[in-house]
């Protein structure tokens, strides 16, 4: 099983003195909340990494809008779904069965002129189904 540090607002959370961490389905929501709001390809040791969701903000907004976003965050969770896979080869013991990503079941994409908004509900390992909304804006 792997933990991430716990991250609120941008802030790691912190217990008293100490660091919160998530793990299980709550570190899998957190994965993907973070690949989904960070910029494509600006950590240059991890080009996977990341989303255009961003510069769907303040442009034109017609009916592709919003299926280029959603078809933008299966990209994501593919990549996502791929780092994973290939960890689960190399070494099994290290993710539980509550934080692999196994399906995607839907994604529903709001468009805005000042927001992106999208929910993704999907399967983990355990079979647990699990709900995500994540909201990206200037």
């Amino acid at each position: 099983m792997s933990f991430s540090l716990k991250v609120v607002d941008g802030d790691i959370a912190t217990l008293g003195s100490a660091v919160n961490i998530v793990y299980g389905m709550d570190k899998l929501k957190q994965d993907v909340s973070l690949w989904l709001r960070e910029r494509w390809q600006s950590d240059r040791f991890h080009l996977a990494y990341g989303s255009i969701l961003d510069s769907f903000i303040g442009g034109v907004i017609d009916d592709s809008t919003t299926h280029m976003v959603e078809s933008e965050v299966m990209r994501v969770l593919q990549n996502y779904q791929s780092l994973q896979y290939r960890l689960l080869k190399e070494h099994p013991e290290r993710l539980s069965a509550d934080e692999v990503l196994v399906s995607i079941i839907s994604i529903k994409a709001t468009v805005n002129y000042d927001t992106v908004n999208v929910a993704i509900r999907f399967t983990t390992g355990s079979q647990q189904i699990g709900q995500l909304s994540v909201g990206v804006q200037t």
